[in-house]
């Protein structure tokens, strides 16, 4: 970790961190870097995800309207936020009570339908054979023609309204009936045919349409949007925060969703039905519950849009996909160092990823996908330095599937920390590094074969 004299000063405890443990909001993280997140929950099980930030720093002054500038000093009145809501001047759109709490602003609701859009629809086209095999291996489903989106938590349509315009099908699910009636009249002012708003509980929604999701789009009468791949392309999700005094709304408090709504719950099935989860959370939410649902679904990366004010974050969308062609949309800066502020993580490692030094001459490791970089936050992992070991992640990750490789990065640090394994016929304890292909040969002995020839 690196640790500013700032915060190191008046501080008694200046042993390091415990490695592998990463509990910090969501707003101490550097964008521009790819880290390698792994924590361990309450029952000893390791779950680990790459993640990313992208800073988002949008125009919130509605383009139709003169007076709707909202300073971040003051509190906005009602009529601010409502004319931040929904950016159309019609007379005819309806809001509630609750809906300059909860609804979104529409720079960000505008904002987050394009980037589900970009990475929906990335290019799959790759300069080079190492890509390529990535790729292949990681293959799901196909790339479909049109773009599905479902919306849970729909709320009036602040989202789905923007989700509609920017895709073919766009499904919201809300449970409040007031609130259906304002969605759809808002979704039919927008003059939206494509958009359709269901009312309904998301759990029964998405635990019924993950069962028999070609049955469930018949009975909505959609089934014509599902004939290329029988899934969403984004499962979208607002959930509650509780309220707006949530931990972290002011001060450095940690924010876990969990304790309000069951979000593991809800990602077990959303992850069944979309390649891509997209999550709206407060600044202060909990990285390691994001690197937790991760593991819940199977993504192996998470991409964090952070929405900033001139002085802070105001929220976050936090991606999770599945398609490692999603990982040429990260961003990356060169840079040298990163930390995490000390006073808000006193139990955080912070797993820098700015380059790989583990370029060979047998081995061109650059990346579209970044897997360069990836090939470098699992030698952190492992605590492997040889370019050997590069060099046989590298022919690994054209062999086996990402989310295979964390999986396997998880048990080896499960395994570690309960106290290593021994080398066969001896005493001897085995690296990290060696536990990890340990435990490559003994699941899927083929595979291990064909990383040990490639790397002779």
């Amino acid at each position: 970790m690196v640790e500013s004299p700032r915060a190191r000063s008046g501080r008694s405890d200046h042993a390091p961190p415990p490695r592998g443990v990463f509990d910090v909001r969501a707003d101490c993280l550097t964008p521009g870097v790819l880290y390698m997140a792994s924590g361990t929950d309450s029952t000893g099980k390791v779950n680990t995800a790459l993640i990313n930030v992208i800073e988002k720093r949008l125009s919130y002054k509605n383009p139709n309207v003169i007076e709707t500038t909202i300073a971040e000093t003051d509190i906005p009145k009602h009529e601010q936020w409502a004319k931040s809501i929904f950016w159309n001047t019609s007379s005819d759109l309806q809001l509630d009570d609750n809906a300059y709490i909860d609804a979104s602003w529409a720079a960000e609701s505008i904002e987050v339908s394009k980037q589900v859009k970009e990475l929906a629809m990335v290019d799959p086209v790759y300069d080079n054979e190492f890509d390529r095999g990535v790729a292949r291996v990681n293959n799901i489903r196909n790339v479909t023609s049109k773009l599905r989106v479902l919306d849970l938590a729909a709320g009036i349509g602040g989202n789905l309204v923007y989700f509609g315009i920017e895709s073919d099908l766009a499904i919201g699910v809300e449970i409040d009936q007031t609130r259906v009636e304002i969605c759809k009249n808002n979704v039919n002012v927008y003059g939206l045919t494509n958009t359709h708003v269901l009312e309904d509980d998301l759990f029964h929604f998405i635990e019924e349409f993950a069962q028999e999701p070609l049955k469930k789009a018949t009975e909505l009468g959609v089934e014509q949007y599902f004939l290329e791949s029988p899934v969403f392309d984004c499962v979208h999700i607002s959930p509650p925060w509780g309220g707006k005094s949530y931990p972290g709304a002011s001060g450095d408090a940690v924010y876990t969703l969990q304790c309000n709504f069951d979000i593991e719950r809800a990602m077990k099935s959303m992850s069944k039905i979309a390649d891509i989860v997209t999550v709206f959370l407060p600044r202060s939410q909990s990285v390691n519950e994001l690197v937790k649902l991760a593991s819940i679904g199977g993504f192996p990366l998470v991409i964090i849009a952070a929405y900033h004010l001139p002085k802070k974050v105001r929220c976050i969308h936090a991606h999770f996909v599945k398609r490692v062609e999603c990982f040429k949309s990260i961003n990356l800066e060169q840079m040298e160092r990163t930390h995490v502020p000390y006073k808000q993580t006193p139990h955080a490692l912070n797993i820098l990823i700015h380059s790989t030094p583990y370029n060979t001459l047998h081995v061109n490791m650059k990346s579209q996908l970044h897997m360069d970089h990836v090939i470098h936050a699992i030698m952190k992992i492992l605590d492997e330095k040889l370019p050997i070991i590069a060099i046989k992640l590298y022919h690994l990750l054209r062999l086996y599937s990402l989310p295979n490789v964390i999986a396997l990065v998880n048990q080896t640090r499960e395994i570690h920390q309960a106290g290593g394994m021994t080398k066969t016929n001896s005493d001897e304890k085995r690296t990290i590094g060696g536990i990890f292909f340990h435990l490559l040969k003994t699941q899927n002995k083929i595979v291990y074969k064909q990383v040990e020839k490639l790397s002779d």
